[in-house]
């Protein structure tokens, strides 16, 4: 959409769009100090149950954990913990709780509310995204798999599994082999498998946040004293916590996540939950026991969960939203360009921590059992090499993204050096594809291998959700077609399917992207062990799961670094696993006289807090208008 069309919409959409987005805010009495618009709707308050952005966004607006980034200066500081102590062998860590801190309810946040809550992040029954993160922790792998066998055991046993039993048996289990310790109220130890120099930062991961037990187990009100912390008190018996049970034939603890609502939710962050409309807004109120009162820049915060992103444009531009995080629009390229010869200075272009790719099936054969050709590295790399990243991020994509051939972000990580990745080289993608066996020998156009079997036709399979990536497709099969004189047909997938097709390896290439989520390669570089969850291409190497193994023991900054990068090199330009096209850029909307606070850290990560909003009116009259 250019400006002109762009302006003569604006006056039949701007009125509705302010009428609807001024109701919702109107319906919790006055405006927000802060309208934000950051996608959909929050899937979860549950920070162990957290992996989406916009949810832990959230999350840490409500909870804090032992340390948070530090978004202006680099590194972490102190949060819930105020100092920290490290043993020479960096295998030992001891956290020192802030005394003052309390939950919203008014009791103490105690080292026995992070212990209980990474129970409920290591333990099976809660079936959180990131448990494995924190494998690293001592005896926590061997806890997991120690539960899970404990209750397909019960599965396999009589009728009649007593799960309260079972669970108890599950604590004490913990107590005994995991290396988190409480040596007192406010001391937490914990004990590691193998030093992790990025330890700091997974602490820092919303998903290690602390919940209060009360709470999510839904203690009856009657057995919660104010000012008094939860291990003090006798838990009552199962049969009258509300928001918690056990399977019957499974024993397995369950959890009523209605805990996590407005009136219920008690939280130990700057804020509090004061309304909750599924599917059309959050707010958000500076909590009453919030330990830094005079940190909190806005005493309320409403974000929109507008599904639509024209409107979220349109409700930005009227004034009634102050941020758009994360614009989608189809013309968000106009939007760009707008930026960057100084039309608007209320666009933000922000790289994210993060890649987008496109996927091999590696596995030696596809669904059906024909045999497939890119398990043959040679002919990854032709593929790879055949891509010219620039035409993508200049002419397709057109937001001019940082075209990589590498999957960590280069630049990203301090201390990281990033190898070259396979360039766009033509004749030797041919020569790659020719060394592979795949030549056109009879002169008909069609690649055959030795045996007479032709090349088949190669299945590209992208999502829907977006034009972007049905775009970039389109241009792949160009290239691909054109350079090694392939035949590439076109999948299109709903999100839901397409993940379920990735799942069972049911593709040969397919679009996916990644955001990294702790500031060390190895948040990138697992996805190709062999092992990983995420692993959807099905790569197995055998030196690429002993590397990352070997630099999980080493204790040398440099070397470690340098065994990654090495890693990487190995990756993708050997390899070749996947193909990188661009580092993502995030697309904001603001405008800088009335919004202060944002940050551009390319981790995705704001205090919502520190966000301060000055007068909007004064501020929109010196925007420029498309």
């Amino acid at each position: 959409m250019d400006g002109v069309m762009l302006r003569l919409l604006l006056p039949a959409l701007l009125l509705l769009s302010t009428i609807l987005v001024v109701a919702r805010c109107d319906d919790h009495g006055d405006r927000s100090d802060l309208v934000i618009v950051g996608g959909g709707e929050v899937f979860t308050l549950d920070p162990q149950r957290m992996s989406y952005l916009r949810d832990m966004r959230m999350g840490a607006a409500l909870y804090e954990g032992l340390v948070r980034l530090d978004l202006d200066n680099g590194g972490f500081k102190p949060a819930a913990a105020r100092k920290w102590d490290v043993s020479s062998d960096g295998l030992t860590w001891v956290f020192h709780l802030r005394p003052e801190s309390m939950w919203s309810d008014g009791s103490p946040v105690t080292a026995h509310d992070f212990a209980w809550s990474w129970l409920r992040l290591l333990a099976p029954d809660t079936a959180a995204d990131y448990s494995n993160l924190f494998f690293m922790i001592k005896g926590s792998r061997a806890f997991w798999d120690w539960r899970q066998e404990q209750l397909d055991e019960a599965c396999a046993g009589a009728e009649g599994i007593d799960g309260p039993a079972l669970w108890t048996k599950a604590e004490e289990r913990f107590r005994d082999t995991v290396g988190i310790e409480v040596l007192d109220d406010y001391t937490l130890r914990l004990e590691l498998e193998h030093p992790v120099p990025w330890l700091l930062d997974l602490l820092a991961f919303t998903p290690a946040s602390p919940v209060h037990r009360p709470t999510v187990e839904g203690w009856p009100r009657e057995e919660v004293r104010t000012g008094v912390g939860w291990h003090q008190l006798e838990p009552p018996p199962w049969s009258s916590r509300r928001f918690v049970d056990f399977n019957a034939k499974s024993g397995r603890l369950q959890q009523d996540h209605r805990w996590a609502r407005p009136g219920r939710l008690v939280g130990n962050g700057p804020y509090i939950l004061d309304a909750w409309r599924y599917k059309r807004d959050m707010r958000l109120k500076r909590s009453p026991t919030w330990r830094d009162p005079d940190g909190v820049q806005n005493n309320s915060i409403t974000t929109l969960a507008m599904e639509d992103p024209n409107t979220a444009v349109l409700a930005y531009e009227s004034g009634s939203v102050d941020w758009i995080n994360g614009v989608n629009v189809d013309y968000r390229a106009d939007l760009v360009e707008m930026a960057r010869s100084g039309k608007r200075n209320d666009v933000h272009i922000i790289p994210a921590f993060a890649t987008d790719f496109f996927s091999f099936n590696c596995r030696p054969e596809l669904p059906g059992g024909d045999l497939n050709p890119f398990a043959d590295a040679l002919v990854r790399r032709a593929f790879a090499r055949s891509v010219d990243r620039s035409v993508i991020v200049d002419n397709v994509t057109r937001l001019h993204e940082p075209a990589i051939a590498t999957l960590i972000p280069p630049g990203s990580i301090p201390g990281y050096v990033s190898p070259d990745g396979l360039q766009h080289d033509p004749d030797q993608a041919r020569a790659d594809l020719s060394e592979a066996g795949w030549i056109d020998r009879n002169g008909d156009g069609t690649l055959e291998s030795e045996d007479g079997t032709s090349f088949p036709v190669i299945s590209l399979l992208y999502t829907t959700n977006t034009p972007r990536y049905k775009r970039i497709a389109l241009a792949l099969r160009e290239q691909w077609e054109r350079v090694l004189g392939v035949e590439v047909e076109l999948v299109g997938r709903d999100t839901k399917f397409y993940k379920n097709d990735l799942r069972e390896g049911d593709f040969m290439i397919a679009r996916g992207s990644w955001y990294g989520d702790f500031g060390d390669p190895t948040t990138f570089l697992e996805l190709c062990r062999s092992t990983d969850g995420n692993n959807d291409r099905g790569f197995v190497d055998e030196r690429v799961d002993r590397i990352l193994d070997a630099a999980a023991m080493e204790r040398d900054p440099q070397a470690r670094m340098s065994m990654l990068s090495e890693l990487e090199r190995y990756l993708f330009e050997e390899q070749v696993p996947m193909i990188p096209i661009c580092q993502i850029v995030d697309i904001h909307m603001y405008d800088p006289e009335s919004i202060r606070g944002i940050t551009h850290h390319p981790r995705q990560v704001q205090s919502l807090w520190n966000i301060q909003r000055t007068d909007r009116q004064e501020a929109m009259a010196q925007v420029t208008s498309p």
